[in-house]
């Protein structure tokens, strides 16, 4: 028996080097890795600040500048998805809009289209636009997050 555990010492390939190996390595994952990644999702790395304190969440009742620059560049998404063709009627007069932090927007609205099959039908969109520039005017301080389209219930 003693011969066997000598051996089993010496030969290259121990169970007990391999306990050790196991022990030292979760030894390490306790008191470095761990910690370390603990403090990483503490911090505020991968929280995003937002730009505006004084911004309002929320469906906005009241249009702003910065909404309707929003959705003028709505308007230039759908029309680019939808393959609307040039006599497409914006309905704009009662669009909605709901804030949803760092300068991020989700307008809801109807477009007019002209059907030959169908005549005249109306369509809601809803896009998801963010500002990630400093000048609101600017169509290239505007990103487009997505386009939907549903047709008008009866």
């Amino acid at each position: 028996m003693k011969d066997f555990i000598t051996k089993m010492i010496r030969s290259k390939f121990s169970i007990i080097y391999l306990l050790l190996f196991i022990g030292a390595l979760y030894v390490l994952q306790e008191k470095a890795i761990m910690p370390l990644v603990m403090g990483v999702l503490k911090s505020d790395l991968f929280f995003e600040k937002p730009i505006e304190e004084n911004e309002p969440l929320g469906k906005l009742d009241e249009k702003t500048e910065r909404t309707g620059y929003a959705l003028l560049n709505c308007r230039d998404a759908v029309k680019k998805e939808g393959d609307l063709d040039d006599n497409a009627e914006f309905l704009d007069g009662n669009y909605e809009t709901w804030a949803l932090g760092n300068r991020q927007y989700l307008i809801r609205s109807r477009v007019r289209l002209v059907d030959p099959e169908k005549g005249q039908l109306e369509k809601l969109y809803a896009c998801t636009v963010r500002m990630t520039g400093e000048d609101q005017a600017d169509p290239a301080s505007w990103s487009i997050l997505g386009v939907d389209f549903n047709p008008e219930p009866n």
